[in-house]
C-alpha cells in the first residue's frame, strides 16, 4: 500500500498550438537551448525562470529545470517542445523515484550557492553561526537583498525607535500568518529593547480589504495611533464587518506608499507576507516563532 501511494502521481499535460514543431519519437541530434524553452514555455512560466535543459531520465524527454520563489525542481518537455510533464518519473525496477533524487541534488547544490553568497556578505564565521542557530532548512529559505532600496516613508514601528537592531516586516492586515508573527513580534519586545520591527504594508490583491484598511491607518501620520489601528485591524480579521470599518479614511499620500511598497517587492522579489529583512538585508518569508527571529537577530550582531 505504502508503495501504491508513493505513485501517486501528479502529472498534467499541455498543449501549446502556438508551438510549430515536427512530430519526433526522440531527441534530435540539434541541442535545444534555454532560449528555446523560454519562448516555448512563456505563457505559462509566470514568474518562474528556466535555469537548465538536459535530457531526461527517459528517451524522448528533455530535463527542465525551472526555479519558482528560489526553489529549484524538475520538469520535463517532450522533444516537440510540445507537452509539459510535471510530476515524477519512478524507475519501477528500483522502486525509487528519479525526481525526488534530482530535487535533492538541486537543493543540495542551491544551498552551497546560498551559502557562498551570504559568505561573500557576511564572512564565514557569521553564516556558521547562523546554520548552527537555524539549521540547514531555515538558512536554505533565506536571501540577500539591497536595504537601500527599502521605502522610507511610511513604516509603522514598534519597539524602541532607537534600538540598535532593526527588523523589516513585510505585512498585511489582512493576512493571518501575518497576525501569528505579530504575536510572536510582541513576545520579544516584551523583554528585548535592543531591536525594533518597522511594518511595511504590502497589501495582498486577494485581500479585498487590506489596502484600504492600511491606507487608513497610513493616514493617521502618528506612530501610537498607527500601532494601534493595525494591532485592532490584526484583532478584527475574522470579523469582516469590523475589519472593513477600519477603513475609514484615505489619503494621496499614504496611497503612494503603499504603491511605492507594491514597486519594491515586486522589484526585489518579495510576493507574500509576512517577510522579515533582518541587518545585511537577510531576507526571509513566513511567520517565524520568536525564539528563531531571535536567534537570526543574534547570530547577526
Amino acid at each position: 500500500m505504502k508503495f501504491l501511494k508513493f505513485l501517486g502521481l501528479s502529472i498534467f499535460i499541455l498543449t501549446f498550438s502556438f508551438v510549430k514543431a515536427e512530430e519526433s519519437s526522440c531527441l534530435s541530434d540539434t541541442e535545444i537551448s534555454v532560449k528555446d524553452v523560454k519562448k516555448a514555455l512563456a505563457p505559462i512560466l509566470g514568474n518562474a525562470k528556466v535555469i537548465s535543459v538536459t535530457d531526461a531520465p527517459i528517451e524522448g524527454l528533455y530535463e527542465i529545470v525551472i526555479e519558482v520563489n528560489g526553489r529549484r525542481i524538475p520538469v520535463y518537455l517532450d522533444c516537440s517542445l510540445r507537452y509539459l510533464i510535471s510530476g515524477e518519473i519512478i524507475d519501477v525496477k528500483q522502486r525509487k523515484s528519479l525526481t525526488r533524487e534530482k530535487i535533492a541534488k538541486l537543493n543540495e547544490q542551491s544551498l552551497k550557492e546560498k551559502i557562498a553568497k551570504l559568505e561573500k556578505v557576511l564572512g564565514k564565521e557569521k553564516v556558521e553561526e547562523l546554520k548552527k542557530a537555524v539549521g540547514k532548512e531555515l538558512l536554505s529559505r533565506m536571501r540577500l537583498i539591497d536595504i537601500n532600496q527599502i521605502p522610507q516613508k511610511g513604516k509603522v514601528i514598534f519597539g524602541n525607535k532607537n534600538a540598535k537592531y532593526t527588523v523589516y516586516v513585510i505585512t498585511d492586515p489582512q493576512c493571518p500568518f501575518c497576525k501569528r508573527l505579530h504575536k510572536e513580534i510582541e513576545k520579544i519586545l516584551a523583554k528585548r529593547k535592543d531591536v525594533k520591527f518597522e511594518m511595511i504594508f504590502f497589501p495582498l490583491p486577494f485581500h479585498k480589504y487590506a489596502k484600504p484598511v492600511a491606507t487608513a491607518i497610513l493616514c493617521e501620520k502618528n506612530n501610537e495611533k498607527e500601532k494601534q489601528l493595525l494591532t485592532k485591524a490584526f484583532e478584527y480579521q475574522s470579523n469582516q464587518e469590523k475589519f472593513k470599518k477600519l477603513a475609514s479614511k484615505s489619503c494621496p499620500e499614504a496611497e503612494d506608499i503603499i504603491n511605492k511598497n507594491l514597486e519594491f517587492g515586486k522589484k526585489v522579489g518579495i510576493r507574500g507576507t509576512p517577510t522579515l529583512i533582518f541587518p545585511k538585508g537577510i531576507t526571509i518569508s513566513g511567520a517565524l516563532p520568536a525564539q528563531q527571529i531571535e536567534k537570526i537577530i543574534d547570530a547577526l550582531k
